[in-house]
C-alpha cells in the first residue's frame, strides 16, 4: 500500500514538474515576443505570443498581446483581405481579453481605436451598448458612445447620450457646456426642417449653458455659445420687437464674456510682472 502511495505521489510530482516546465517555456516565448514588439517587429512578436498561448493558455495577458500585435500589423486605409484580417483578429482577441478583464481601460481604448481606424463605428457602438448593460453608470463609456454616434452622423442618438452625461456628471459644468455646444452645432450647421424642432434644440442648449454658467460664473466659453444660441433664436422669431430683445440679450452675454476674458488677461499679466 505504501509503495502504491509513493508511486502515486511520484506521478503527481512529475505532472507538476511538467506543468512548471510548460509555464517556463511559455514565459520564454512571451519574453521573446516582448523583445520583438519593442523593435516593432509585430509579425515576429505575434508568432511568439501565439506559441506561448499554445503552450500554456492560462495567461490572460497573452491574448491582449496577440491583439496588440495584430493592431501593429494593421495598416489604416488598406482594404486588402489580408489587412482586414488583421483588424478582425485584433478585435476578436481584445474582445476575448476584455471578457476576462473588463476593467482594463487601456485595452478597451486600444479596441475602440481599432474599431475607428478600421471604419467599424457601428461595431464600436455595439460594444459599448453591451458593456453599458452591465455598467450603466460608467461615465467614460457613455462619453465614448455619445462621440461614436456623432461620428456615425446619428445626431438624435448622439444628443440623447450627451444629455445622459449631464445626468451622470451633474456636478460638472463642462458636461452641461458640451451638451449646449452640441445643440448649437446642430442648429447652426444642420438644423431640423421644422421650426418647432429647431426652437426646442435652441431652448435645450440655452438651458444647459445657463446651468453651466450658474455653476461656474466666469465660464466665458459657455457664455460665448449662449450668445450664439440667442442669435439663432432671433433668426426664428417673427416678431421684430422680440427679435430685437433676443439680439440685445445676446449682446449683453457676449459683452460679459469679453469682459471676463479681459480681466483674466489682466490678472495673468499682473502675475508675470
Amino acid at each position: 500500500m505504501k509503495k502504491k502511495l509513493c508511486l502515486f505521489a511520484a506521478l503527481i510530482l512529475s505532472l507538476s514538474s511538467m506543468g512548471c516546465v510548460e509555464k517556463i517555456r511559455a514565459r520564454m516565448e512571451i519574453k521573446q515576443g516582448n523583445e520583438a514588439y519593442e523593435k516593432e517587429d509585430y509579425a515576429q512578436a505575434l508568432t511568439h505570443y501565439v506559441k506561448a498561448r499554445t503552450i500554456d493558455s492560462s495567461f490572460p495577458d497573452v491574448t491582449r498581446l496577440i491583439g496588440y500585435s495584430e493592431i501593429g500589423l494593421y495598416v489604416p486605409d488598406d482594404k486588402t483581405q489580408k489587412n482586414e484580417s488583421h483588424a478582425d483578429a485584433a478585435i476578436a482577441e481584445l474582445n476575448r481579453y476584455l471578457k476576462m478583464r473588463p476593467d482594463d481601460r487601456i485595452a478597451r481604448d486600444a479596441l475602440i481605436n481599432m474599431y475607428l481606424n478600421a471604419n467599424r463605428t457601428s461595431q464600436a457602438i455595439q460594444y459599448f451598448r453591451t458593456y453599458l448593460d452591465a455598467h450603466p453608470a460608467d461615465l467614460d463609456a457613455v462619453k465614448s458612445i455619445a462621440t461614436l454616434y456623432s461620428k456615425a452622423g446619428d445626431f438624435n442618438e448622439s444628443l440623447n447620450w450627451y444629455q445622459k452625461i449631464t445626468l451622470l456628471d451633474s456636478k460638472n459644468p463642462e458636461s452641461y457646456y458640451i451638451f449646449g455646444v452640441v445643440c448649437y452645432e446642430k442648429v447652426a450647421k444642420n438644423p431640423p426642417a421644422e421650426l418647432p424642432a429647431k426652437l426646442e434644440l435652441v431652448e435645450k442648449g440655452k438651458a444647459s449653458l445657463q446651468r453651466a454658467i450658474e455653476m461656474k460664473p466666469d465660464y466665458f466659453e459657455a457664455m460665448a455659445y449662449l450668445n450664439l444660441l440667442y442669435r439663432q433664436q432671433a433668426t426664428i422669431e417673427t416678431d421684430p420687437v422680440k427679435q430685437q430683445a433676443l439680439v440685445a440679450q445676446a449682446d449683453t452675454i457676449r459683452n460679459k464674456a469679453v469682459e471676463i476674458i479681459r480681466q483674466k488677461k489682466a490678472a495673468n499679466s499682473a502675475k508675470k510682472s
